[in-house]
């Protein structure tokens, strides 16, 4: 599952706008939706931009947080895991270059995925996690806003 959610992800990356929209392929059997980027941050040195997107493939469905980095031109961050409330999140770090909303100003670190309860949490409380870095943590919250983006563009899914 993660694979095909890795290549959602970089489907959505070449085709991504800033006020999120629809994807289809039709030779991978994907579609989903994507919202738009919003900064989920607030580090004095680092600024993490976050969008939603919801997938689906042969009756699959995935939902997913995925997290970009402002490139400050010093260096990368490479988050090792998510954490919320003092639970593991179920987190797949970027290894590539990756770029979000097309545009390549931020670079992809990771995505958090969601079950449908962990969906259904967010889009009532928003999310508030930890990421950590070989140098420490870093937090995150994401409205709730974000959540409802993505489930509104899902429902003509």
């Amino acid at each position: 599952m993660l694979c095909w959610i890795a290549l959602c992800l970089s489907l959505l990356a070449l085709q991504a706008h800033a006020t999120g929209g629809a994807l289809s392929n039709a030779a991978t059997g994907v579609a989903g939706v994507y919202t738009g980027q919003q900064r989920i941050s607030d580090h004095p040195h680092h600024v993490l931009m976050g969008h939603v997107i919801i997938v689906s493939r042969d009756g699959a469905l995935a939902r997913a947080l995925v997290i970009g980095h402002r490139l400050d031109g010093i260096h990368r961050l490479r988050f090792s895991e998510a954490w919320t409330a003092g639970q593991p999140l179920p987190f797949h770090r970027e290894t590539g270059a990756g770029c979000t909303h097309g545009h390549c100003r931020d670079g992809s670190v990771g995505m958090i995925l969601l079950d449908g309860a962990g969906f259904d949490q967010a889009l009532r409380r928003g999310l508030a996690a930890r990421l950590t870095v070989p140098s420490g943590t870093i937090d995150i919250s994401v409205p709730a806003a974000l959540f409802h983006d993505a489930a509104t563009h899902a429902a003509g899914m």
